[in-house]
């Protein structure tokens, strides 16, 4: 459930993502422009006369890629919300979550961009044993292999040369857990594209089953996140690309998952108590520089409030170094810390008002070190281009936690 509370806290990054593409784009189309000349050519690219030609002009629909991608987290520690251990913790955070996905982009004209994204997570060990012998199994053997699935699906429409609509809207499924998401945005670009400014809302509703720290049910929980962004790109030079967003996200409803723990001071566990509200606030700056000798810098600082009393700092740096016109190698280091809430405690008094031991929602710095390689082969036939790449990080953070995460994906263009 720790997982599904970030995927609905965190609509923020996902309203934020969108100018993130523009980095993707830029350090891409750069990196292969790159490649080009020095494997010795140019890219030329194609006319109207070209393109009534080889009949690439369509006006149905037309899948661009293909990508599939697998990543397996394993997960150790320890934290004071799970039973999984003594009476007065921390108890066991031992997970395992295998991810499979796969994106489809296709376009329908000259306008309409599709894009549909499903993952699937296979969960092992996401609630460990409850200390209690009466409780339900969905606490312990139950929530020991969860398989869950989300369909995502965004639209993009350009209006004009300048200007594009989107729409995104998407399904989660999980026993005992339901979500929907849509949303709406739209940028605008000004002097020939080298500035864009976008905005985005998106709504994210989750309908779950409540259950106490006993395992006992209690009807239905739901909860909202309603987040509204805008951002700014700017192409400073030829080489390099800048760019800022604000996200502003709401939530109501339970935004716990009804059966996390909390020690007690008359040595007993009680249940955790989180306000019924919460108040987001995100800036995000980026940067992407081509570097002369067929590489890229991204840089990414995220800063984080929120009116339960968070205050975090995220910091993000990727270096991107071609090898080869098909072989292009990446390394990754990424540091968070942040204030915990207000009323987080691992041994509170029962009569307090609020009160969590989520090691989720404590005072905590983080780092995650890592890299990938990627290959992009051009091949003949429909299939243009195929890619492929493999990928490892280390997470770990100084309150007892810590994860390998490890990606394979394989690509398609068409």
């Amino acid at each position: 459930m720790g997982r599904r509370r970030a995927a609905a806290a965190d609509a923020s990054d996902r309203a934020l993502g969108g100018a993130s593409t523009l980095f993707v784009a830029f350090l891409v189309v750069t990196m292969r422009a790159s490649a080009q000349t020095a494997g010795g050519g140019s890219p030329t690219p194609l006319n109207d006369g070209d393109i009534e030609i080889l009949g690439r002009r369509n006006d149905g629909l037309r899948v661009q890629s293909v990508m599939t991608r697998i990543t397996a987290f394993d997960q150790y520690g320890h934290g004071y919300q799970s039973q999984a251990g003594p009476v007065l913790g921390p108890g066991s955070e031992r997970a395992t979550i295998l991810e499979p996905q796969l994106q489809v982009v296709a376009t329908q004209g000259d306008r309409l961009t599709h894009v549909i994204t499903v993952p699937i997570d296979v969960v092992t060990a996401a609630s460990p044993n409850s200390i209690s012998p009466k409780s339900v199994d969905v606490l312990s053997g139950a929530s020991r292999h969860v398989v869950s699935g989300t369909l995502d699906w965004g639209t993009t429409y350009r209006t004009d040369s300048a200007s594009d609509l989107s729409m995104m809207s998407g399904l989660h499924l999980e026993e005992p857990f339901r979500s929907w998401h849509g949303g709406l945005g739209g940028s605008h670009s000004f002097a020939g594209g080298d500035t864009v400014v976008s905005a985005n809302v998106i709504e994210v509703f989750d309908w779950f089953d409540r259950f106490d720290i006993m395992g006992n049910r209690h009807g239905r929980a739901e909860r909202s996140s309603t987040t509204a962004s805008i951002g700014v790109t700017q192409i400073v030079t030829p080489t390099l690309l800048v760019g800022a967003n604000y996200g502003l996200t709401l939530q109501q409803g339970e935004l716990g998952n009804t059966w996390n723990s909390v020690p007690l001071t008359n040595l007993e566990r009680g249940p955790e108590i989180l306000p019924d509200g919460r108040v987001r606030h995100a800036f995000v700056a980026r940067a992407a520089q081509f570097l002369p000798w067929n590489g890229a810098l991204r840089l990414y600082y995220r800063f984080y409030v929120d009116d339960w009393g968070v205050v975090a700092n995220s910091l993000e740096g990727q270096l991107l170094q071609r090898l080869s016109p098909l072989v292009y190698v990446s390394a990754l280091y990424r540091f968070h810390e942040q204030s915990g809430v207000d009323f987080f405690t691992t041994r509170g008094s029962p009569d307090l008002q609020w009160r969590t031991a989520d090691s989720d929602l404590a005072m905590l710095r983080s780092q995650t070190v890592g890299g990938k390689i990627a290959v992009d082969a051009p091949i003949e036939g429909e299939v243009r281009v195929l890619h492929f790449e493999v990928g490892y990080e280390y997470y770990v953070r100084d309150n007892g936690l810590s994860m390998n995460i490890v990606t394979c994906a394989t690509g398609y263009h068409f």
